[in-house]
């Protein structure tokens, strides 16, 4: 009979009392109080920096296919802001984008998707960018009208690579 009246009683006291409860919200408040500032510092730009840097790269890789798939000339134009413009090129090869002539597939403001993420005007012959008239073009075999890169760079001094080689080679780099 004592072991019956010992059992109900472990079951009666089993649980968290107030105490613990309090204490373990504490230490997840001071974990947290401590963990969303180093995100936003030091995780969330370098995210930030990543994601468009891996956009450019996949917009290039979509002029390229896109340019292999049509039997056509496919390029990006890249302007302050920083932003770019996915186009059909309609014009010689090497000619400078006109808006108006040309057929726009999609247009890119980095700054509004990836905040405080800009053309690191350091590099590039000062605006970031090494394309001749900061435009270039992937032709129907996949190859490049011209080689160039373009540098992105966060708040916190990181930087990023696109590289694009004349054979229409793309490679993200950090730096």
């Amino acid at each position: 009979m004592k072991s019956l009246f010992t059992s109900r009683l472990v079951r009666a006291n089993t649980g968290f009392t107030l105490a613990e409860l309090m204490l373990v919200i504490g230490i997840i408040t001071v974990t947290l109080a401590i963990a969303i500032p180093a995100y936003h510092l030091n995780i969330k730009p370098t995210a930030h920096l990543n994601g468009a840097a891996r956009q450019l790269h996949g917009d290039i890789q979509l002029a390229r296919l896109r340019a292999v798939s049509e039997n056509t000339r496919c390029g990006l134009a890249f302007s302050a802001g920083p932003s770019y413009t996915v186009f059909r090129d309609n014009n010689p090869p090497n000619s400078q984008y006109d808006a108006g002539a040309e057929d726009v597939i999609k247009t890119v403001n980095l700054g509004n998707e990836y905040k405080n993420v800009q053309f690191d005007t350091s590099e590039g012959g000062g605006d970031g960018i090494t394309f001749v008239n900061s435009s270039f073009s992937m032709m129907s075999r996949g190859l490049a009208t011209n080689q160039g890169r373009v540098f992105l760079i966060n708040e916190k001094g990181e930087g990023r690579r696109i590289v694009v080689n004349n054979m229409g080679g793309v490679r993200l780099e950090k730096y």
